[in-house]
């Protein structure tokens, strides 16, 4: 955190150098950076975010185990009956059964 405040404030003396210099030495319309007077802020830009860049850490995320339950199987039992058939009792009556299973 001291490296990325003390960067920052090295960066603002830059610029404020640059511009009491140019304040200084204004003369008129002309180009502002006409004589190479931009190198000295980008080389301590340039520093100051290299600095910044580096302090930065990185972040480790972890993925979450997921955790996937099996949905319960409903098995519906199917009734399974035999054909029918007719019995005649000896009084003569008919009568019709099967039998079933689960």
């Amino acid at each position: 955190m001291k490296k990325i405040i003390l960067s920052m404030l090295l960066l603002v003396i830059a610029g404020t150098a640059s511009a009491q210099w140019h304040h200084n030495h204004y003369r008129g319309p002309q180009v502002v950076y006409r004589d190479g007077n931009w190198i000295a802020p980008l080389i301590i830009g340039g520093i100051a975010g290299a600095v910044i860049a580096n302090q930065q850490q990185s972040v480790i995320v972890q993925q979450q185990p997921v955790y996937v339950q099996p949905q319960p199987v409903i098995v519906q039992r199917q009734t399974v009956c035999t054909e029918w058939k007719e019995i005649q009792t000896p009084d003569g009556q008919i009568y019709r059964e099967r039998a079933c299973s689960q």
